[in-house]
């Protein structure tokens, strides 16, 4: 699915098109334009405005395979129409290629919706986009991280390891991810860590991820106090969506929270976890479209977010809802940055960044409106419509 309804409005140029300004044209130039630029001219509310086309991704999102060792219900896994793959070497050679012909890209993220080091070549990535002075991440689930691979992660120099960790009790961690050991992922972290005393380095950075939900919100104290323990650089604390009709009465993103949470915890919680918000707030910011980011599945579609990587199906408030990927390219057909400033995906990106989308989730003719059963479309004509992203509210995070 490639379908970005963009406002590209009538004008002297041919409408949507990429277009060449001299400085000595008949239009000035913005002033952060100082030398023959390329530009897209939009019609807005305001007037006309030109908008340059420039290679500026500064972050990349690999999803290497749709694999996993676990079956958690939490997952979109359970819930998608996508094959559980790999992705393919070809493919890959393709991303390194581009990745070089990018300026100002300064990180990589290896994670998506899949278990990265399921891939038999997963250290053979890492290290290709080391070798080109990036900064790289993973998150995984921590059930590979064996002592072998452990030292392979520190030879390599990885910058930050997030490992997910939805609980610190024994009986709920287990029961929240189907098919994993909490003692066996604890100990690999334990084992990671003073790998790297004895190596005396401090890569990989650790991060811990949770997921709240209800089975588990009570214990996030707790949670905190043992990636304390652990020594991990990062804590993000993301909300559940729901991919499962399950897991609908699960959330916890409905409660109030502008007070002390939990009690004599709170101090300890604000200061060392990154809290995802815990109620719908008026505010939207994508944080894809700020960091200047892409994302690119395990067969090379490019997505503007992880939202729209995949087709699945997700409970928004307890309503069903329908979720298309949104693909403006192939790697294996096109490079990074042909798709990266195509005028139409340069568009979306202002719209997205200037929250000119309507608000689904709180809006009042919500009821009766079949807008809100999938994203092809809102009611503004946005196409697909982030109307009730909730990452764009801060609900849900990702690193």
């Amino acid at each position: 699915m490639k379908r970005l309804n963009n406002e590209l409005g009538t004008g002297l140029f041919a409408v949507g098109k990429k277009i060449v300004i001299a400085k000595d044209g008949k239009i000035q130039l913005p002033m952060s334009l100082e030398k023959e630029q390329e530009v897209i001219f939009v019609s807005t509310e305001g007037g006309y405005r030109l908008i340059p086309l420039l290679p500026d991704v500064k972050r990349i999102y690999i999803e290497v395979t749709t694999e996993c060792n676990f079956s958690c219900i939490t997952c979109i896994r359970s819930s998608w129409q996508d094959k559980l793959l790999h992705m393919d070497w070809e493919t890959f050679e393709n991303i390194i290629k581009n990745l070089k012909e990018l300026p100002n890209l300064k990180s990589v993220h290896f994670g998506g919706f899949g278990e990265p080091m399921t891939h038999p070549r997963i250290f053979d990535m890492l290290g290709a986009v080391k070798n080109l002075g990036l900064k790289v991440e993973m998150i995984t689930n921590g059930s590979f991280l064996q002592k072998e691979n452990i030292q392979k992660l520190i030879d390599l120099e990885l910058d930050v390891l997030f490992t997910s960790l939805d609980s610190p009790d024994e009986d709920e961690y287990n029961e929240i991810r189907q098919g994993a050991d909490f003692q066996s992922v604890t100990q690999n972290v334990v084992n990671l860590q003073a790998a790297k005393q004895e190596r005396k380095t401090k890569k990989p950075e650790l991060g811990i991820e949770f997921v709240a939900m209800k089975k588990n919100y009570a214990n996030l104290p707790k949670l905190i106090r043992l990636a304390c323990d652990l020594k991990a650089s990062q804590i993000i604390i993301s909300n559940l969506l729901p991919y499962h009709e399950s897991m609908k009465d699960e959330i916890v993103y409905d409660i109030d929270d502008t007070g002390r949470m939990f009690g004599k915890e709170s101090l300890r919680t604000t200061i060392f976890a990154q809290m995802s918000n815990m109620k719908l707030r008026t505010e939207r910011s994508c944080k894809f479209v700020k960091d200047k980011s892409l994302s690119i599945n395990y067969q090379g579609n490019i997505s503007p977010c992880y939202a729209l990587m995949h087709t699945y199906q997700c409970y928004i408030y307890g309503r069903k809802k329908q979720m298309y990927p949104c693909y403006l390219g192939n790697v294996n057909e096109k490079s990074l940055l042909d798709i990266w400033m195509d005028s139409g995906y340069v568009n979306f990106r202002r719209v997205v960044d200037e929250n000119l989308f309507p608000s689904c989730t709180d809006c009042k003719s919500q009821d009766g409106c079949n807008y809100t059963e999938s994203n092809e479309m809102d009611c503004w004509g946005n196409s697909p419509s982030c109307a009730e992203c909730l990452w764009s509210r801060r609900i849900i995070a990702c690193p």
